[in-house]
């Protein structure tokens, strides 16, 4: 059921206008068009057409993602993301949605954040398939890069409009837990080669280098060099690692309050700091950046805008200074179902009742609309 988005698209989209966005991402889900094998369903992919007509009517750009973590039951149930199975099923899929969607649609984000994928579903068993295996986790990496990459060119075949094609990318910004500990130090550094740079080096050499000293090492030619015409960063939180010498089980993670701004209410630490250091090292890419997710679980309004306020004076300072950064998003439009979290956490400019799915603005969503109103959209770049 979720927050019902589906039987209140018109309700949501005015909510959309009244916020003044000039885009709005969106996912269409794969089992809705696929319930069971090859087997389409064109009511669920007319109602996205008219998602998708129905903002562009009212202004707004539509930015389209393809996969973003879930997969119909019936490909877990068979095919997987590690062995190559998975990759036909979803081309076949990506063929259907594109081409029903590429009258009404310009921006495109294949994936979202397969790092998170990946080290969830088959390194941590933390999401589905619930794996913990690198061999597996890095060959499902690999054949996710590879999908990207024939998608890449699919929609830009016979687009009418020129589009722009990119992966959404989750980083984060790891540090030591003790800085003088050498062990904590190497965790981190292995960490931020791994989660970070690895895909980011895999759209500029067409090669995902996956490196986990001691424990694994592996290329996988994945064709994507030159196949990104944005890169999609989202952003949240600051991570310590601290390594045990005696544990066999890897790193330990924690969020600190280090800087006396508290935590969120997803146990996160709000480290604006960090967002600059991750939009640099993004930058690294070689294409514009676009900031797909950027947001906080605050019920505060107070404590929200001040994390809004702060995240987006480092975003306009970067622009100043000549960043190429055509867009931000922040999530969420309403409070939604969080991986791993459930219903609790609050990201959302307007609050759900989850009962009556009732919509309530927040004081939150008066400022974010004021902040829209001051400055110009940079995706019409």
């Amino acid at each position: 059921r979720g927050v019902g988005h589906l039987d209140r698209t018109e309700e949501d989209l005015d909510l959309l206008t009244r916020l003044g966005v000039a885009s709005y991402r969106f996912s269409v889900e794969w089992s809705r068009l696929a319930p069971r094998k090859r087997d389409w369903d064109r009511k669920a992919m007319d109602r996205y057409v008219r998602i998708a007509a129905r903002l562009r009517e009212a202004g707004i750009e539509p930015m389209v993602t393809l996969h973003h973590f879930t997969n119909p039951e019936w490909l877990a149930n068979g095919a997987a993301w590690a062995e190559g199975g998975a990759v036909g099923e979803f081309l076949r899929f990506a063929e259907k949605a594109v081409r029903a969607l590429r009258d009404h649609v310009r921006l495109w984000v294949t994936f979202n954040e397969p790092n998170v994928y990946v080290t969830g579903g088959y390194l941590g068993g933390l999401m589905p398939p619930g794996k913990k295996n690198l061999r597996e986790g890095f060959s499902a990496y690999a054949n996710i890069l590879k999908a990207h990459a024939t998608v890449y060119d699919l929609i830009h075949a016979g687009a009418r409009e020129t589009p722009a094609v990119g992966v959404a990318h989750n980083m984060v910004v790891f540090r030591p837990f003790a800085e003088k500990s050498s062990l904590d130090g190497w965790a981190a550094r292995v960490a931020h080669t791994f989660y970070n740079l690895s895909l980011i080096e895999a759209f500029r050499t067409g090669t995902l280098s996956l490196r986990l000293p001691f424990l694994y090492e592996e290329e996988f030619p994945v064709g994507t060099r030159d196949k990104l015409d944005f890169l999609g960063v989202n952003y949240y939180f600051r991570l310590f690692l601290r390594l045990s010498p005696t544990s066999i089980r890897g790193p330990e993670y924690l969020w600190e309050d280090r800087k006396g701004r508290g935590l969120t209410e997803t146990g996160w630490e709000v480290y604006p700091k960090g967002f600059e250091e991750t939009l640099r090292t993004a930058s690294s890419a070689g294409v514009p950046l676009v900031v797909t997710e950027n947001g906080t679980a605050e019920t505060n309004d107070r404590r929200k805008i001040a994390y809004m306020k702060d995240h987006l004076r480092v975003l306009h300072r970067l622009l100043r200074e000549g960043m190429d950064i055509r867009g931000y998003f922040w999530l969420s439009l309403m409070d939604n179902y969080e991986w791993l979290e459930g219903l609790r956490p609050r990201f959302g400019l307007y609050r759900v009742d989850f009962d009556s799915l009732e919509r309530v603005a927040t004081r939150s969503a008066d400022f974010y609309s004021r902040w829209i109103k001051r400055h110009p959209d940079p995706l019409k770049r």
